[in-house]
């Protein structure tokens, strides 16, 4: 989770949610490759991460949608995306991701 700042852990009815941000900085455009800092808005998601102490754990992100300096650029806006810890479309970490499908394997 280094690519984010943890705002608040909490223990609510035997879940613990976690809640985070990006981290604030520049990205990069996913179509055209361009730098940009302009926040067009924020949008959040919620994913499952591994259990912790046999609890589950929630993960809300609050992420950045980030507009295009590019002019050219089919892309206007986009959603920062979190490498390392979130895929596109996934409602879970990569880490527990990869957990189940080990199980799976066995």
């Amino acid at each position: 989770m280094s690519s984010l700042v943890i705002e608040d852990v909490s223990d609510r009815d035997g879940v613990i949610v976690v809640r985070a941000r990006t981290a604030a900085g520049l990205v990069t455009c996913p179509r055209c490759g361009s730098l940009t800092g302009q926040v067009h808005g924020y949008y959040g998601r919620t994913v499952a991460d591994v259990p912790a102490d046999g609890r589950p754990v929630v993960v809300r992100v609050r992420g950045r949608r980030m507009r295009c300096p590019c002019l050219d650029c089919p892309v206007q806006t986009f959603r920062e995306q979190v490498p390392g810890l979130l895929d596109r479309y996934q409602r879970r970490t990569v880490r527990l991701a990869g957990q189940a499908g080990e199980v799976v394997r066995r």
